[in-house]
């Protein structure tokens, strides 16, 4: 067994040990573990940052064999491209540098320099290790495998307002980025209404992508930008002052984009969505199979103290279905906390947050149970199939008139702030709750349903009647709750079919059995 320590990574036997970052990476497959370690200063590299030390790096690596691994002592190396080579590994102690005249400017027409730091272009199983200050790209990899970025630290031009990313994926699987620090790719935003492209990763076509452990904050645009792929595991990051969303999921071709774990990140001082995922633009629902778990949101959606037209906290959630939401928690952000727009199948389980849980458009089934919110809102063009909320701590539900949703559901909740308007197609379930009301239209007013159980709920109100039910409420069932009003306790405008019964009932300090 070959022991080597090359900037915290450690071989033993047929695998990588990521120390700094507590990540496992498996050794590339076919690669030999008693590889050469090949000093590039033995090739001609001088590492005194003034000699173009390019052509050395890569008479190394392209005199190596499977399994070796390149390495950059101590010192500043001056480079222009290096082109990386299947199944050889580099790993620096030295600053990679490139200067600053092959800085080229991004476009959407052209969304890769001709000039990265590494470029790689079908090759596998290589690992990577360096610090470098690019112009362009740090790695720009294409129609590769099993490549693995670690221990890195990677810094861009802050003065290049349409900077290319550091680190893009294109149509690779297997790959990751792990333990790794990237920084100032693009100038900071210095606007609520415009930014500036540059991103820490952008994934394009890729599947079977890893990033974990890393740090990546102000750069221009978003920490993590991916695009058309899945299997992708986003998990334990720090993502911070950048100029977008810490993390956006986009699609093109939608039956790609699946499986994603999104856990354990810490989003903060990000202007836009701490998470946006948004389908919009295919006017179709599509499954993604998504976990967005454990993470921590903070301020985002500002610039300089001004709101951005974004800044979700736990998520932006658009034309997706078949996601978990668990376990997450943010606090000051700009927008609402959960925003689900024209979704599927979405469940929300104990999360905390000071923000609002907001639903517009259409949607299938809306479960959430044991979070703590702000507010629940829907907009006026809401129509779902079901809307089911359990066991939560809620400070105001917020239900414009004339809504369309099939069963409604609200169950042991804690509500502290009426009034709740129930103005609906649609059934209603209002089981359990206590729900807290000092305002002059009551706590609980039924405009209109189908059909509604009001059973075994805490009401309380300080003014006017707790409950009002108009006659265009059907089926109404009011049955075992115990109220507190500060006026007469029911307004009934003798709606058909309306039950009340077993209810208790404190008016003035008087309790009577209704």
């Amino acid at each position: 067994m070959k022991w080597t320590n090359l900037r915290g990574i450690i071989w033993i036997g047929g695998s990588l040990l990521a120390l700094a970052c507590g990540v496992r990476v498996n050794h590339p497959a076919g690669a030999e573990t008693t590889g050469r370690r090949i000093n590039v200063k033995e090739y001609g590299a001088t590492g005194d940052g003034k000699t173009d030390d390019s052509r050395f790096i890569q008479a190394a690596l392209d005199s190596a064999s499977i399994g070796d691994t390149v390495y950059l002592p101590k010192g500043t190396y001056l480079v222009h491209t290096i082109r990386l080579v299947s199944n050889v590994h580099l790993v620096s102690d030295g600053l990679l540098k490139q200067p600053d005249e092959l800085s080229a400017q991004f476009a959407v027409e052209k969304q890769h320099s001709d000039a990265p730091l590494f470029r790689a272009h079908r090759i596998s199983n290589v690992f990577l290790s360096f610090r470098a200050e690019t112009a362009n790209e740090a790695i720009y990899a294409s129609q590769c495998s099993n490549l693995t970025l670690a221990n890195s630290q990677l810094t861009g031009d802050s003065t290049n307002n349409r900077s290319f990313p550091a680190v893009l994926w294109y149509s690779c699987a297997a790959s990751r980025v792990v333990g790794t620090t990237i920084t100032q790719y693009g100038g900071a935003r210095e606007s609520p209404t415009t930014y500036h492209p540059g991103t820490a990763v952008r994934v394009l076509s890729s599947q079977g992508i890893t990033i974990s452990g890393n740090r990546f904050h102000h750069n221009g645009e978003n920490g993590i930008f991916i695009h058309d792929s899945g299997d992708v595991e986003i998990d334990g990051n720090h993502i911070h002052h950048n100029g977008m969303s810490g993390i956006q999921v986009a699609f093109n071709t939608a039956e790609r984009v699946m499986n994603y774990r999104i856990t354990n990140n810490r989003l903060e001082y990000n202007a836009a969505d701490a998470v946006d995922i948004n389908n919009r633009a295919h006017g179709r629902v599509v499954a993604i199979n998504a976990l967005i778990a454990g993470n921590y949101s903070k301020s985002n959606g500002f610039v300089k103290g001004e709101s951005t037209p974004d800044g979700s906290g736990i998520g932006t959630l658009i034309g997706i279905s078949g996601v978990t939401l668990s376990g997450n928690r943010a606090f000051g952000n700009n927008r609402p906390a959960l925003y689900i727009e024209g979704c599927g199948a979405i469940t929300a389980n104990r999360n905390i947050t000071d923000g609002a849980f907001e639903l517009v458009g259409q949607w299938e089934h809306i479960r959430m149970e044991g979070n703590s919110f702000h507010t629940l809102r829907l907009l006026a063009n809401a129509e779902g199939r079901l809307l089911d909320i359990r066991h939560s701590q809620i400070g105001s539900i917020m239900l414009p008139n004339g809504i369309r949703v099939d069963s409604v559901s609200i169950i042991e909740n804690e509500i502290n702030s009426g009034p709740i308007n129930i103005n609906m197609e649609g059934h209603l379930k209002f089981e359990g709750n206590r729900l807290r009301s000092g305002h002059e239209s009551g706590a609980l007013l039924l405009v209109k349903t189908k059909s509604a159980s009001l059973l075994g709920n805490h009401i309380f109100n300080a003014k006017n009647a707790a409950i009002t039910v108009r006659k265009t409420a059907l089926n109404v069932r009011i049955d075992s709750n115990f109220v507190t009003s500060g006026g007469t306790w029911i307004h009934d405008f003798k709606p058909p079919n309306i039950k009340i019964n077993k209810n208790t009932v404190r008016e003035h300090a008087t309790k009577e059995m209704q």
